[in-house]
């Protein structure tokens, strides 16, 4: 191989060609690519930071969801436990007033019962006296009554 000049006009139309080149396609495409890049590293780094603010957003959420049922439960169980001490109370109340009713009225049962009693005891002269006259021909007052034995009678 020879070295003559139509190698170095070559050699010189090639180093100015790319030299040309890289003016002209080289660099734009090269600040295009830089561009692109930083403006998709943007866009991965907002997305980043977003899908971060998402899940502190969703955790927040759940948070606020997780403490306004335990709230609600609490509110729930303290009105279920005043109307069950309401309840407890009221079926209390009845139940004293209804005994102090059966009370009452067996007390008042007694007394009725007794006063009957007392009335018969004082009637019980009078039947005998009656019973007497009608079977026995004779006509003998009763005077003396033997209360303990009216009282046996009138147990039975």
């Amino acid at each position: 191989m020879e070295f003559n000049a139509t190698f170095i006009v070559a050699f010189v139309s090639f180093i100015v060609f790319v030299f040309i080149m890289n003016i002209i396609l080289y660099k734009p495409i090269n600040d295009i690519v830089k561009k692109r890049k930083n403006y998709i590293d943007a866009n991965y780094n907002e997305a980043k930071n977003n899908s971060e603010k998402t899940k502190s957003i969703l955790e927040d959420r759940k948070n606020k969801l997780s403490k306004a049922r335990f709230e609600a439960k609490e509110s729930v169980d303290e009105k279920i436990n005043l109307a069950k001490d309401k309840k407890d109370k009221i079926t209390s109340d009845a139940k004293n007033q209804a005994k102090e009713k059966i009370e009452q009225e067996r007390l008042n049962n007694i007394n009725a019962s007794n006063e009957a009693k007392n009335a018969l005891k004082g009637e019980v002269k009078n039947l005998a006296q009656i019973i007497c006259d009608k079977f026995f021909v004779t006509q003998e007052k009763i005077t003396d009554i033997d209360n303990d034995l009216v009282e046996k009678i009138m147990r039975e």
